[in-house]
């Protein structure tokens, strides 16, 4: 395999309730996965990660704002 698509980890390394990292965004199963994946499949566990982390900062905001 190539590893030219660096891994998304931050370090912050703890999964919320739906098994996905607060701090990458990725599922525990694309975490995995994530050494034996190819470039492509890599680029889109990365996309995924980055709409999963989106979600999250906009849930976080509209829960502020209902407090």
């Amino acid at each position: 395999m190539t590893d030219d698509i660096a891994s998304p980890c931050v370090g912050t390394c703890k999964l919320d309730t739906q098994s996905v990292c607060i701090g990458c965004g990725r599922s525990i199963a694309e975490i995995a996965e994530w050494s034996k994946a190819g470039n492509p499949r890599r680029l889109v566990m990365v996309e995924n990660a980055r709409l999963r982390l989106a979600a999250m900062t906009r849930l976080q905001v509209n829960l502020r704002a209902l407090s």
